[in-house]
């Protein structure tokens, strides 16, 4: 398995907005191409938000990356994303496999 954590620094000011944007676009768009969201996370100073994703390997990792940028959900949220604020500060994305066979 591989895990994906990406993390956002953001105004608390727009946790609402980039948690909306979230839920209307980002959200559907990976579920729908085969990405499992395992959990996603805000600090107490609603500053950092981080989500874990599963994926089988790098190969199925890529290609549902591919297929989301190649979809009209994708253009849409890129079109909306527009008319909103900078959602965030700055993101960062690292790459984690398991050190056991924990799987259940």
């Amino acid at each position: 398995m591989l895990y994906r954590r990406k993390t956002y620094q953001i105004e608390p000011s727009l946790y609402e907005t980039f948690t909306h944007f979230f839920h209307t676009y980002l959200l559907p768009n990976q579920l729908t191409n085969g990405a499992q969201l395992i959990g996603r996370w805000v600090n107490e100073e609603r500053t950092e938000i981080m989500a874990m994703w599963k994926y089988a390997d790098r190969a199925h990792y890529e290609a549902i990356d591919a297929a989301i940028r190649d979809s009209e959900l994708h253009v849409e949220a890129q079109t909306y994303r527009k008319t909103l604020p900078p959602l965030f500060l700055s993101s960062n994305e690292e790459f984690f496999i398991s050190t056991g066979d924990y799987e259940q």
